[in-house]
């Protein structure tokens, strides 16, 4: 019987446990997502993630230690996704150029990972049952992500592109509420142009901390 070579190669060597670990964690939380995207969050059980990710209830119930866990686990993945496409696209930039940039890079984002984009508001909107267990992840999601708008605004103000009076926190308060309710109007609306949406929403922004939109052109 031909014996299993031994051949010292990379791509050969067994998978460390904490390997398999976050390999087995990746693959229960996309089935998470790919469930979301389909059945909605109550046909997203934990037998129906193991089933989907080739491994028991027992075992996603150990890795995540519930429902809650998991759906966690899957914000803090989606999260990850954005923030390295974000960070991509931003480069060292601030003031206007950040937001222009930021709303270009949000398009592309929600093109490129609807599947990403409609887990996240289903479980969003889950987070606003007042006993949901991890409404605190999603505020400190979108408290963290204000706080990077407030600071595109400072850097601004600091250049002399946007004027001092203007409030970086309350900009940074419109301007996701203004993107969450664009994806929102999208996921439920198969005719919305969700393109224009954006370019619209790109000049509203600029012009509402005062430049004109011909000045940001290249």
């Amino acid at each position: 019987m031909p014996q299993p070579t031994t051949a010292n190669t990379d791509s050969e060597q067994p998978l460390t446990q904490a390997e398999r670990t976050a390999r087995a964690e990746a693959g229960m939380v996309e089935a998470a997502i790919e469930l979301l995207n389909t059945v909605g969050i109550q046909g997203t059980t934990l037998v129906a993630i193991g089933e989907k990710s080739g491994y028991s209830r027992g075992l996603v119930s150990h890795h995540f230690g519930s429902k809650a866990g998991l759906f966690r686990a899957v914000l803090k993945r989606i999260t990850a996704n954005w923030t390295a496409d974000l960070n991509a696209a931003l480069g060292d930039r601030t003031g206007i150029a950040a937001f222009t940039a930021a709303i270009d890079a949000h398009l592309g984002h929600v093109l490129r990972h609807p599947e990403y984009i409609r887990a996240q508001n289903i479980l969003w909107g889950a987070a606003l049952d007042p006993s949901s267990e991890f409404k605190p992840n999603v505020a400190e999601f979108m408290r963290i992500q204000r706080e990077s708008v407030a600071a595109w605004v400072q850097g601004g103000q600091e250049r002399g592109e946007i004027p001092p009076e203007i409030d970086p926190n309350r900009i940074a308060e419109q301007y996701y509420g203004g993107l969450i309710g664009i994806n929102s109007q999208w996921l439920v609306s198969p005719d919305f142009d969700l393109r224009a949406a954006y370019e619209d929403f790109k000049r509203n922004q600029v012009r509402l901390l005062g430049a004109s939109a011909t000045e940001q052109e290249p």
